[in-house]
């Protein structure tokens, strides 16, 4: 990675680590990218898209698991940028501004723009005999290194590489977090091979829907709500 492509990559990094809620200091004279969060230092990324910590700095449950994103993050924007880097120009018909082909397959393409607030991705099919684009999907820059995802998946879909009866949305994997959690927490006894299964699977689930958190919350929400609103409320006589 030259001096350019180092720059471009820590400027995205940045931007996709502040979305997250880190906070990244200027480069160091060892050309490393300070991360910190809630004001404490929390690791340093590398060029390379891996990252340098020392342990004391993520003793409790919540820095280690702010480590594992900070290092989730860096490692995808460094494929993100790597992609973007060696990827073609996209030329096409009424198309303007700089777009980088990124994947093409039957007759869908994803591509890859970039600008001052980030990447943004887009995935389109070819008309007009391959010279134009039509319906564009498009995603970020805002939502960071989880707009690059998906628009991956969109794209798996989309082209046909992956059937869309084999993707879930985020509202069934939700669903069947909750369900996962449910049977774990239950008293019920299960083997341990089942077990291990389900825990596997919900950590995988954590790793696909980012407002997983928020998504579960309103869940459960709305389930209090139902209910409450299904629940006989107090009348008739009354004693005293």
């Amino acid at each position: 990675m030259n001096a350019e492509e180092k720059n471009r990559y820590f400027q995205e990094l940045t931007l996709n680590l502040q979305h997250e809620g880190f906070a990244v200091k200027p480069e160091t004279e060892e050309g490393l990218l300070p991360i910190e969060l809630d004001g404490q230092r929390l690791c340093l990324a590398l060029d390379t898209g891996s990252v340098r910590y020392w342990r004391e700095d993520t003793a409790d449950d919540h820095r280690s698991a702010a480590l594992d994103k900070a290092i989730s993050i860096t490692k995808t924007t460094a494929e993100c940028m790597r992609q973007m880097e060696t990827a073609p120009q996209l030329t096409a018909s009424g198309l303007t501004g700089d777009y980088r082909l990124l994947a093409e397959f039957n007759n869908t393409v994803l591509a890859g723009h970039p600008s001052k607030y980030g990447i943004q991705f887009v995935t389109w099919e070819w008309v007009r005999n391959h010279t134009a684009l039509y319906q564009g999907n498009y995603y970020g820059p805002e939502g960071g290194t989880d707009s690059y995802t998906a628009a991956k998946q969109n794209f798996a879909a989309r082209s046909g590489l992956v059937p869309r009866s084999a993707l879930f949305s985020p509202e069934q994997l939700t669903e069947v977090y909750r369900c996962i959690h449910e049977t774990l927490e239950s008293e019920y006894s299960i083997t341990d091979e089942r077990q291990k299964c389900l825990e596997s699977a919900a950590e995988q689930i954590e790793r696909c829907v980012p407002d997983l958190d928020e998504r579960v919350a309103l869940s459960n929400q709305k389930e209090v709500e139902l209910t409450a609103k299904e629940s006989p409320q107090d009348g008739g006589m009354q004693f005293s």
